[in-house]
């Protein structure tokens, strides 16, 4: 791939990109610093989707640059896959935004009211609290909210087919990326490392039958911390990978025979 400069196009770390004005207008208020969003550094998550959003609309991806004969194909991707990007962005855009995130202190204060008969639904809650300690507004609002939704449900070890079940259908594009973005193992580790100590782990299958961020219980604890010299580069891929996860989820081919 090969930088070019041109009135419509910038340059990102010696990447071709879009300029701001050519993103979802949230992105343009949190270039601008007029949106409510806690991002330690917004400017870094902007120009991700600045390259996100060049990438897919050029059809800048390893399937053209590594296959010249397929060069009659990038038109009809960048098409498609340059809308899906636009959507994607506009979502976590408005999920950045600091209103959009759990109210922890509420839900504690109300599962604590409930008695020991939610006991487990206060284990997962607290899961939620040492999550947002460690990560805050650096991740969006949905990567919280997957991971309290067994509280939601008939029992907290309740599972759910991701793509066939009418109770979280509104949330499946969103969960489901933000459990595939666990392929960056290393915040796997640090989500399943807090959550041990509750004696819990969180499970999600990558078929049709996914279930919405399931629980089982465990039987150790472990401790796991970043490399602070990695942490930054962990949290970006983890975004970056949750980006293209939901862009990609309508195109995924799906059976109920998996469930």
């Amino acid at each position: 791939m090969q930088a070019i400069e041109a009135p419509n196009l910038t340059v990102i770390a010696y990447e071709n990109a879009v300029p701001v004005s050519q993103l979802p207008s949230i992105w343009q208020d949190i270039a601008n610093g007029i949106a409510d969003v806690g991002i330690p550094e917004p400017q870094s998550y902007v120009e991700m989707a600045q390259l996100f959003q060049y990438k897919l609309e050029q059809g800048d991806v390893d399937l053209f640059n590594e296959s010249p004969e397929l060069e009659y194909l990038k038109s009809s991707f960048s098409q498609l896959f340059g809308k899906l990007a636009w959507e994607t962005l506009e979502f976590y855009g408005y999920d950045f935004i600091k209103t959009n995130y759990p109210d922890f202190a509420t839900l504690l204060q109300d599962l604590e009211s409930k008695g020991e008969e939610f006991a487990n639904e206060l284990k997962v809650a607290r899961i939620g609290i040492e999550l947002f300690q460690a990560f805050g507004y650096e991740l969006p609002a949905s990567f919280y909210h997957v991971h309290l939704a067994p509280i939601y449900r008939d029992h907290v070890f309740e599972e759910r087919a991701l793509r066939f079940d009418k109770r979280d259908i509104k949330h499946k594009r969103s969960w489901d990326a933000i459990l595939h973005a666990g392929k960056v193992f290393a915040m796997q580790m640090k989500v399943q490392s807090i959550a041990s100590k509750y004696g819990f782990t969180y499970q999600h299958g990558c078929g049709c039958n996914s279930h919405l961020s399931s629980i089982d219980t465990s039987s150790g604890v472990f401790e796991y911390e970043f490399n602070p010299e990695k942490r930054q580069r962990w949290l970006r891929s983890f975004v970056w990978t949750a980006w293209y996860e939901y862009a990609f989820f309508p195109i995924v081919p799906n059976t109920s025979y998996l469930v």
